[in-house]
């Protein structure tokens, strides 16, 4: 019985492991959710994020004010601040 609980648990951190997203999905949904301009300022702006992997899940932070911008887990990415480019710009 231990032995399957253990399967079970190794299976499903694997799981988690092979589905976590990376930076690249995680930029995508915050081009796409923040609508981001194209060119250079919305790259300046994708230039201060900072990604961050947990093995079974993973998040990017705005390295200037330290808030989260999106977190990702089993395959899925969330945005947490759909106007962060403009709070990000208003603070400073």
């Amino acid at each position: 019985m231990k032995s399957l609980i253990g399967l079970i648990l190794v299976a499903a951190i694997g799981y988690g492991y092979y589905t976590n997203p990376g930076f690249d999905a995680h930029r995508q949904a915050i081009a796409e959710v923040c609508q981001l301009p194209e060119g250079d300022a919305g790259e300046e702006a994708l230039a201060q994020l900072d990604y961050s992997n947990f093995f079974i899940a993973s998040t990017v932070k705005d390295t200037v004010r330290l808030t989260l911008v999106s977190y990702g887990l089993l395959g899925r990415v969330k945005v947490v601040d759909p106007e962060w480019p403009e709070t990000g710009q208003a603070a400073e």
